[in-house]
């Protein structure tokens, strides 16, 4: 006799957990990424408007951190 500490049912219910919970972070990742490129834009388009010189540098593509800064011309 074969003893199981998950049975079927169990391994089904789990399977089903890690794909929403896969499915939920790649929703907060894709929503992540339109708010920083929204926000990126906006903060470019301000500074030109203002004459200014934007320096962006991106640090982590995959987090969407960033480091912006407007100098004057």
């Amino acid at each position: 006799m074969k003893i199981s500490i998950f049975n079927r049912k169990d391994l089904k219910g789990i399977a089903w957990l890690f794909v929403l919970v896969l499915f939920a972070g790649a929703i907060l990742m894709i929503t992540t990424s339109y708010y920083h490129n929204s926000e990126i834009n906006l903060l470019l388009t301000g500074c030109y408007k203002n004459g200014g010189e934007a320096i962006l540098e991106i640090h982590n593509n995959l987090t969407g951190s960033y480091s912006f800064e407007c100098k004057p011309k």
